[in-house]
C-alpha cells in the first residue's frame, strides 16, 4: 500500500512540476561588476532592471464619480473609467 502511494505522489509531483515555469538567474551584470541575484522567467533570462525592454505596466488610478445624485448630492461611487463617472452615471 505505501508503495502504490509513493508512486502515485511521484508521479503527481513529476507532471506538477511539468506544468511550472522555471525560474533563471538573471544575466545582467551590476554595477560592482558582478551577476545580478534577481530571478527571472523571462526568455531573455534578464530581470527588469537589466531588460531594456520591459515596460512598466501602468495602472490607472480610481476616482470618486463626480456627477450628482438624484438627491442633488455629489456622487461617492468610486471609478476607473476615464470619463470620471461611474456606472450608475454614464450612458
Amino acid at each position: 500500500m505505501i508503495i502504490i502511494m509513493k508512486k502515485k505522489f511521484i508521479i503527481i509531483s513529476l507532471m506538477m512540476s511539468g506544468f511550472t515555469f522555471s525560474q533563471n538567474q538573471c544575466n545582467g551584470i551590476t554595477q560592482d561588476s558582478i551577476q545580478c541575484k534577481n530571478t527571472t522567467k523571462s526568455i531573455v533570462e534578464l530581470c527588469y532592471l537589466h531588460d531594456e525592454n520591459y515596460v512598466k505596466e501602468v495602472k490607472t488610478i480610481s476616482v470618486v464619480c463626480d456627477e450628482l445624485t438624484k438627491k442633488n448630492i455629489n456622487c461617492k461611487n468610486k471609478t476607473k473609467h476615464e470619463s470620471g463617472k461611474c456606472h450608475h452615471h454614464r450612458n
